[in-house]
Protein backbone atom coordinates (compact mmCIF):
# COMPACT_ATOMS: atom_id res chain seq x y z
CA UNK A 1 0.00 0.00 0.00
CA UNK A 2 2.97 2.58 1.11
CA UNK A 3 4.56 1.77 -2.35
CA UNK A 4 1.39 1.81 -4.12
CA UNK A 5 0.88 5.66 -2.68
CA UNK A 6 4.49 6.52 -3.95
CA UNK A 7 3.51 5.34 -7.74
CA UNK A 8 -0.19 7.54 -7.38
CA UNK A 9 1.73 10.26 -6.31
CA UNK A 10 4.14 10.06 -8.98
CA UNK A 11 0.92 9.66 -11.78
CA UNK A 12 -0.39 12.42 -10.17
CA UNK A 13 2.15 15.52 -9.20
CA UNK A 14 -0.20 18.40 -8.65
CA UNK A 15 -1.44 16.29 -5.31
CA UNK A 16 2.04 15.06 -5.00
CA UNK A 17 3.92 16.62 -1.70
CA UNK A 18 6.42 15.62 -0.30
CA UNK A 19 7.11 15.22 3.25
CA UNK A 20 9.62 13.58 5.70
CA UNK A 21 8.71 10.76 8.29
CA UNK A 22 8.03 13.01 11.17
CA UNK A 23 5.80 14.79 9.48
CA UNK A 24 2.10 13.27 9.96
CA UNK A 25 0.51 12.25 6.40
CA UNK A 26 -2.92 12.69 8.22
CA UNK A 27 -2.29 16.47 7.31
CA UNK A 28 -2.22 15.27 3.52
CA UNK A 29 -4.50 13.06 3.53
CA UNK A 30 -7.53 14.93 5.00
CA UNK A 31 -6.98 17.36 2.04
CA UNK A 32 -6.74 14.62 -0.86
CA UNK A 33 -3.48 15.60 -1.59
CA UNK A 34 -0.75 12.56 -1.67
CA UNK A 35 2.40 12.54 0.33
CA UNK A 36 5.22 11.57 -1.17
CA UNK A 37 8.48 9.92 1.16
CA UNK A 38 11.43 9.64 -0.47
CA UNK A 39 13.05 8.15 2.96
CA UNK A 40 10.71 5.93 2.91
CA UNK A 41 11.61 4.94 -0.56
CA UNK A 42 15.15 4.34 0.60
CA UNK A 43 14.06 1.79 3.57
CA UNK A 44 11.73 -0.01 1.22
CA UNK A 45 14.32 -0.01 -1.63
CA UNK A 46 16.60 -3.12 -2.54
CA UNK A 47 20.18 -2.53 -1.37
CA UNK A 48 21.51 -2.39 -5.08
CA UNK A 49 19.42 0.47 -5.58
CA UNK A 50 19.54 2.34 -2.32
CA UNK A 51 23.57 2.26 -2.35
CA UNK A 52 23.83 3.40 -6.10
CA UNK A 53 21.59 6.89 -5.35
CA UNK A 54 23.60 7.04 -2.12
CA UNK A 55 26.85 6.82 -4.49
CA UNK A 56 24.60 9.61 -6.90
CA UNK A 57 24.32 11.89 -3.87
CA UNK A 58 28.12 11.80 -3.16
CA UNK A 59 29.03 12.66 -6.51
CA UNK A 60 26.66 15.55 -6.35
CA UNK A 61 28.35 17.11 -3.55
CA UNK A 62 26.32 15.41 -0.86
CA UNK A 63 28.43 14.98 2.31
CA UNK A 64 28.72 11.34 3.22
CA UNK A 65 27.67 12.29 6.43
CA UNK A 66 24.13 12.99 5.96
CA UNK A 67 21.52 10.42 6.94
CA UNK A 68 22.00 7.31 4.99
CA UNK A 69 18.09 7.19 4.52
CA UNK A 70 17.77 11.17 2.96
CA UNK A 71 20.78 11.19 0.95
CA UNK A 72 19.82 8.09 -1.05
CA UNK A 73 16.49 10.52 -1.80
CA UNK A 74 19.07 13.27 -2.98
CA UNK A 75 20.40 10.71 -5.36
CA UNK A 76 17.30 9.56 -6.51
CA UNK A 77 16.20 13.76 -6.95
CA UNK A 78 19.30 14.62 -9.01
CA UNK A 79 18.51 11.56 -10.79
CA UNK A 80 15.60 12.60 -12.04
CA UNK A 81 14.08 8.92 -10.74
CA UNK A 82 11.43 10.98 -8.43
CA UNK A 83 8.67 13.17 -9.49
CA UNK A 84 8.19 17.02 -9.03
CA UNK A 85 6.12 18.08 -5.91
CA UNK A 86 3.79 20.20 -5.99
CA UNK A 87 5.15 21.31 -2.30
CA UNK A 88 7.56 20.25 0.04
CA UNK A 89 6.40 19.61 3.92
CA UNK A 90 9.28 18.92 6.23
CA UNK A 91 9.70 18.93 10.03
CA UNK A 92 12.61 20.37 12.12
CA UNK A 93 13.07 17.12 13.95
CA UNK A 94 14.55 14.70 14.92
CA UNK A 95 17.88 15.98 13.33
CA UNK A 96 19.78 18.76 11.12
CA UNK A 97 19.88 16.28 8.36
CA UNK A 98 16.02 16.80 7.90
CA UNK A 99 16.89 20.47 7.23
CA UNK A 100 19.45 20.26 4.93
CA UNK A 101 17.15 17.75 2.50
CA UNK A 102 14.70 20.35 2.85
CA UNK A 103 16.45 22.98 1.58
CA UNK A 104 18.47 20.81 -1.07
CA UNK A 105 15.06 19.58 -2.43
CA UNK A 106 13.37 23.17 -2.72
CA UNK A 107 16.37 24.25 -4.83
CA UNK A 108 16.77 21.42 -7.05
CA UNK A 109 12.82 21.58 -7.90
CA UNK A 110 12.14 25.17 -7.34
CA UNK A 111 9.66 24.33 -5.04
CA UNK A 112 9.07 26.56 -2.25
CA UNK A 113 9.49 24.64 1.34
CA UNK A 114 7.38 24.64 4.38
CA UNK A 115 9.39 23.83 7.83
CA UNK A 116 7.33 22.59 10.56
CA UNK A 117 9.62 24.46 13.12
CA UNK A 118 9.81 21.56 16.34
CA UNK A 119 9.84 22.53 20.00
CA UNK A 120 12.47 21.55 21.76
CA UNK A 121 9.95 20.69 25.23
CA UNK A 122 6.80 19.39 26.26
CA UNK A 123 5.35 22.34 28.17
CA UNK A 124 1.74 24.11 27.07
CA UNK A 125 3.47 26.84 25.57
CA UNK A 126 5.53 23.93 23.37
CA UNK A 127 2.62 22.53 21.91
CA UNK A 128 0.86 26.01 21.55
CA UNK A 129 3.81 26.58 19.49
CA UNK A 130 3.83 23.84 17.37
CA UNK A 131 0.34 23.91 17.06
CA UNK A 132 0.66 26.80 15.33
CA UNK A 133 3.14 25.60 12.94
CA UNK A 134 0.73 23.03 11.70
CA UNK A 135 -1.96 25.53 11.05
CA UNK A 136 0.25 27.90 9.01
CA UNK A 137 1.82 24.07 7.19
CA UNK A 138 -1.96 23.52 6.10
CA UNK A 139 -2.46 27.52 4.74
CA UNK A 140 0.84 26.53 3.12
CA UNK A 141 -0.46 23.36 1.47
CA UNK A 142 -3.60 25.43 0.19
CA UNK A 143 -1.41 28.08 -1.37
CA UNK A 144 0.27 25.78 -3.16
CA UNK A 145 -2.16 23.24 -4.12
CA UNK A 146 -5.77 25.42 -4.70
CA UNK A 147 -7.02 22.66 -2.33
CA UNK A 148 -8.99 23.77 0.86
CA UNK A 149 -8.81 21.70 4.28
CA UNK A 150 -12.51 20.17 5.24
CA UNK A 151 -13.19 20.29 8.23
CA UNK A 152 -15.53 17.02 7.96
CA UNK A 153 -12.58 15.29 6.07
CA UNK A 154 -9.66 16.32 9.12
CA UNK A 155 -12.01 14.58 11.64
CA UNK A 156 -12.28 11.74 9.69
CA UNK A 157 -8.34 11.37 8.50
CA UNK A 158 -7.41 12.03 12.44
CA UNK A 159 -10.31 9.73 13.82
CA UNK A 160 -8.46 6.74 11.52
CA UNK A 161 -4.84 8.06 12.66
CA UNK A 162 -6.48 7.40 16.31
CA UNK A 163 -7.37 4.06 15.40
CA UNK A 164 -3.92 3.46 14.18
CA UNK A 165 -1.98 4.63 16.98
CA UNK A 166 -4.81 2.57 19.57
CA UNK A 167 -4.46 -0.55 17.19
CA UNK A 168 -0.12 -0.41 17.37
CA UNK A 169 -0.47 0.16 21.01
CA UNK A 170 -2.77 -3.17 21.84
CA UNK A 171 -0.68 -5.29 19.45
CA UNK A 172 2.50 -3.62 21.55
CA UNK A 173 0.66 -4.81 24.62
CA UNK A 174 0.67 -8.44 23.25
CA UNK A 175 4.21 -8.61 22.96
CA UNK A 176 4.74 -8.54 26.32
CA UNK A 177 3.64 -11.90 26.35
CA UNK A 178 5.85 -15.41 26.37
CA UNK A 179 6.49 -16.58 23.55
CA UNK A 180 5.98 -13.59 21.54
CA UNK A 181 3.22 -13.54 19.66
CA UNK A 182 4.75 -11.82 16.66
CA UNK A 183 5.25 -14.55 13.72
CA UNK A 184 8.25 -12.74 12.75
CA UNK A 185 10.28 -10.41 14.84
CA UNK A 186 12.51 -7.68 13.35
CA UNK A 187 10.76 -7.51 9.85
CA UNK A 188 7.39 -7.36 11.04
CA UNK A 189 9.07 -4.38 13.31
CA UNK A 190 10.47 -3.15 10.32
CA UNK A 191 6.91 -3.05 9.09
CA UNK A 192 5.71 -2.18 11.51
CA UNK A 193 7.62 1.01 11.81
CA UNK A 194 6.67 1.99 7.46
CA UNK A 195 3.24 1.70 8.29
CA UNK A 196 2.74 3.77 11.52
CA UNK A 197 5.09 6.38 9.97
CA UNK A 198 3.87 6.88 6.05
CA UNK A 199 0.04 4.83 6.47
CA UNK A 200 -1.43 6.94 8.91
CA UNK A 201 -5.07 8.19 8.64
CA UNK A 202 -5.67 5.68 5.63
CA UNK A 203 -8.42 2.74 5.98
CA UNK A 204 -6.03 0.26 4.60
CA UNK A 205 -3.54 0.76 7.43
CA UNK A 206 -6.26 -0.01 9.63
CA UNK A 207 -7.34 -3.07 7.94
CA UNK A 208 -3.91 -4.56 8.10
CA UNK A 209 -3.50 -3.22 11.92
CA UNK A 210 -6.65 -5.06 12.64
CA UNK A 211 -5.64 -8.27 10.91
CA UNK A 212 -2.27 -8.15 12.93
CA UNK A 213 -3.77 -7.51 16.20
CA UNK A 214 -6.00 -10.45 15.00
CA UNK A 215 -3.56 -13.00 14.59
CA UNK A 216 -1.52 -12.08 18.20
CA UNK A 217 -4.37 -12.14 20.10
CA UNK A 218 -4.96 -15.38 18.82
CA UNK A 219 -1.27 -16.72 19.12
CA UNK A 220 -1.01 -15.07 22.70
CA UNK A 221 -4.23 -16.74 23.57
CA UNK A 222 -2.57 -20.27 22.10
CA UNK A 223 0.94 -19.51 23.72
CA UNK A 224 2.11 -19.47 20.36
CA UNK A 225 5.40 -17.46 19.18
CA UNK A 226 7.42 -17.79 15.99
CA UNK A 227 9.00 -20.21 13.88
CA UNK A 228 11.95 -20.77 16.49
CA UNK A 229 11.52 -21.54 20.45
CA UNK A 230 12.03 -18.34 22.12
CA UNK A 231 14.48 -18.18 24.50
CA UNK A 232 16.09 -14.57 24.44
CA UNK A 233 14.08 -11.21 24.06
CA UNK A 234 16.40 -8.25 22.07
CA UNK A 235 15.50 -4.89 22.10
CA UNK A 236 17.01 -2.79 19.03
CA UNK A 237 17.57 0.48 20.45
CA UNK A 238 18.43 2.42 17.49
CA UNK A 239 18.03 1.49 14.11
CA UNK A 240 18.00 -2.24 12.48
CA UNK A 241 20.10 -3.24 9.41
CA UNK A 242 17.36 -2.76 6.26
CA UNK A 243 19.47 -4.06 3.63
CA UNK A 244 19.86 -8.15 5.12
CA UNK A 245 16.83 -9.17 6.45
CA UNK A 246 17.91 -12.45 6.84
CA UNK A 247 19.76 -11.05 10.33
CA UNK A 248 16.85 -11.48 12.23
CA UNK A 249 16.14 -14.99 11.12
CA UNK A 250 19.65 -15.98 11.89
CA UNK A 251 19.64 -14.37 15.52
CA UNK A 252 16.19 -16.44 16.07
CA UNK A 253 17.31 -19.42 14.32
CA UNK A 254 20.80 -19.68 16.21
CA UNK A 255 19.94 -18.18 19.58
CA UNK A 256 16.34 -18.14 19.83
CA UNK A 257 16.59 -14.37 20.44
CA UNK A 258 13.36 -12.56 19.49
CA UNK A 259 13.03 -9.51 18.31
CA UNK A 260 10.34 -8.02 20.48
CA UNK A 261 11.16 -3.85 20.15
CA UNK A 262 12.61 -1.78 17.81
CA UNK A 263 12.64 2.13 18.27
CA UNK A 264 10.96 3.26 15.58
CA UNK A 265 7.80 1.03 15.58
CA UNK A 266 7.13 1.25 19.19
CA UNK A 267 4.15 3.83 19.79
CA UNK A 268 4.34 6.44 22.19
CA UNK A 269 1.46 8.43 21.52
CA UNK A 270 -1.22 6.30 22.46
CA UNK A 271 0.25 4.97 25.62
CA UNK A 272 1.09 8.79 26.80
CA UNK A 273 -1.63 9.98 26.43
CA UNK A 274 -4.50 7.52 26.31
CA UNK A 275 -6.56 9.87 25.29
CA UNK A 276 -10.84 9.89 25.65
CA UNK A 277 -12.25 11.10 22.11
CA UNK A 278 -15.94 11.75 21.61
CA UNK A 279 -17.22 8.62 19.14
CA UNK A 280 -18.55 10.64 16.39
CA UNK A 281 -15.37 12.98 16.92
CA UNK A 282 -17.56 15.89 16.57
CA UNK A 283 -14.65 18.22 16.84
CA UNK A 284 -13.47 22.12 15.42
CA UNK A 285 -10.08 22.88 13.88
CA UNK A 286 -9.01 24.10 17.14
CA UNK A 287 -9.53 20.49 18.96
CA UNK A 288 -8.16 18.51 15.61
CA UNK A 289 -5.40 20.86 15.32
CA UNK A 290 -4.63 19.84 18.72
CA UNK A 291 -4.85 16.16 18.30
CA UNK A 292 -2.70 16.44 15.40
CA UNK A 293 0.11 18.57 17.74
CA UNK A 294 0.09 15.60 20.65
CA UNK A 295 0.43 13.16 17.43
CA UNK A 296 2.94 14.80 15.96
CA UNK A 297 5.35 15.43 18.79
CA UNK A 298 5.10 11.54 20.53
CA UNK A 299 5.64 9.40 17.43
CA UNK A 300 8.65 7.09 17.68
CA UNK A 301 12.18 9.45 17.25
CA UNK A 302 9.79 12.59 17.24
CA UNK A 303 9.09 12.10 21.01
CA UNK A 304 13.36 10.89 21.57
CA UNK A 305 14.96 13.05 19.60
CA UNK A 306 13.65 16.70 19.87
CA UNK A 307 14.33 17.74 23.14
CA UNK A 308 16.26 16.47 25.74
CA UNK A 309 18.01 12.71 25.64
CA UNK A 310 16.40 11.94 29.04
CA UNK A 311 13.37 11.20 26.84
CA UNK A 312 15.35 8.22 24.94
CA UNK A 313 17.28 7.19 27.83
CA UNK A 314 13.44 6.30 29.93
CA UNK A 315 11.81 5.05 26.79
CA UNK A 316 14.70 2.61 27.00
CA UNK A 317 14.25 1.75 30.02
CA UNK A 318 10.68 1.66 29.94
CA UNK A 319 10.99 -0.76 26.91
CA UNK A 320 13.46 -3.00 28.28
CA UNK A 321 11.85 -3.34 31.88
CA UNK A 322 7.99 -4.04 30.49
CA UNK A 323 8.91 -6.41 27.85
CA UNK A 324 11.38 -8.14 29.89
CA UNK A 325 13.91 -7.72 27.26
CA UNK A 326 17.52 -10.06 28.07
CA UNK A 327 19.80 -7.97 25.73
CA UNK A 328 19.44 -4.66 23.99
CA UNK A 329 21.38 -3.47 20.64
CA UNK A 330 22.55 -0.44 19.26
CA UNK A 331 23.27 -0.83 15.74
CA UNK A 332 23.97 3.44 15.49
CA UNK A 333 23.88 4.29 12.43
CA UNK A 334 27.08 6.27 12.32
CA UNK A 335 25.60 9.52 10.81
CA UNK A 336 23.10 9.98 13.13
CA UNK A 337 25.34 12.00 15.92
CA UNK A 338 23.04 12.16 18.25
CA UNK A 339 21.86 8.89 19.78
CA UNK A 340 25.80 8.00 19.54
CA UNK A 341 26.05 11.06 22.50
CA UNK A 342 23.96 9.11 24.49
CA UNK A 343 24.66 5.50 23.41
CA UNK A 344 26.72 4.42 26.50
CA UNK A 345 25.26 6.27 29.08
CA UNK A 346 21.99 4.82 28.31
CA UNK A 347 23.92 1.37 27.75
CA UNK A 348 25.05 2.02 31.56
CA UNK A 349 21.90 3.18 32.95
CA UNK A 350 20.00 -0.39 31.33
CA UNK A 351 22.77 -2.44 33.09
CA UNK A 352 22.43 -0.87 36.46
CA UNK A 353 19.17 -0.82 36.58
CA UNK A 354 17.75 -3.43 34.87
CA UNK A 355 20.72 -5.68 34.51
CA UNK A 356 20.19 -5.76 30.58
CA UNK A 357 23.77 -5.64 28.69
CA UNK A 358 23.65 -4.10 25.53
CA UNK A 359 25.89 -4.21 22.26
CA UNK A 360 26.67 -1.00 20.83
CA UNK A 361 28.56 -0.73 16.82
CA UNK A 362 27.93 1.09 14.02
CA UNK A 363 26.30 0.72 10.70
CA UNK A 364 24.35 2.43 7.58
CA UNK A 365 21.23 1.06 7.37
CA UNK A 366 20.67 0.45 3.69
CA UNK A 367 24.68 -0.23 2.93
CA UNK A 368 26.74 -2.92 3.79
CA UNK A 369 29.57 -1.72 2.31
CA UNK A 370 30.24 0.30 5.84
CA UNK A 371 29.00 -2.71 8.01
CA UNK A 372 28.21 -5.79 6.18
CA UNK A 373 26.06 -8.82 7.33
CA UNK A 374 29.26 -10.73 8.12
CA UNK A 375 30.58 -8.18 9.89
CA UNK A 376 27.40 -7.38 12.42
CA UNK A 377 27.21 -11.20 12.72
CA UNK A 378 30.97 -11.07 14.41
CA UNK A 379 29.89 -8.28 16.84
CA UNK A 380 26.75 -10.19 17.60
CA UNK A 381 28.35 -13.67 18.26
CA UNK A 382 30.28 -13.29 21.17
CA UNK A 383 27.75 -10.56 22.68
CA UNK A 384 24.79 -13.32 21.79
CA UNK A 385 26.98 -16.50 23.58
CA UNK A 386 27.66 -14.40 26.64
CA UNK A 387 24.26 -13.68 27.34
CA UNK A 388 22.81 -16.75 26.70
CA UNK A 389 25.57 -18.38 28.62
CA UNK A 390 24.28 -15.78 31.33
CA UNK A 391 20.71 -16.99 31.16
CA UNK A 392 22.00 -20.82 31.78
CA UNK A 393 20.79 -21.08 27.87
Amino acid sequence: DVMGGLIEADENRELCIYHNFNVNPTIFNSMGLLPFSAEALTFLSPVEYAAAYKDRASAGQIPEHLCSYLGPSIGMALSNALPKPAGIVYASHPCDSTLATCQALSEHYGVPAFLIDAPYGDSKRDHDYFNSQIREAFQYLEKMTGKKVKLDNLREAVKKADKAHELNYQIDELKKMKPCPLVSGGNMLRIMSIAMYMGIGKESTIHWLERVLEDVTERAGEGIGGKYEEKLRIAWLNNMPSFDPAIYEWIEERYGAKSVILQGAEETYWPTYKPERKDDYDYGFDELFRILTDQGLNTPMARQHRGHYNYYVRDCVHWCRDWDIDAAIFSGQIMCKGPWAIAQLTKEILMDELDVPTLMFGIDPVDPRVTSAEQIIKYMEPFLDMVAENKGL
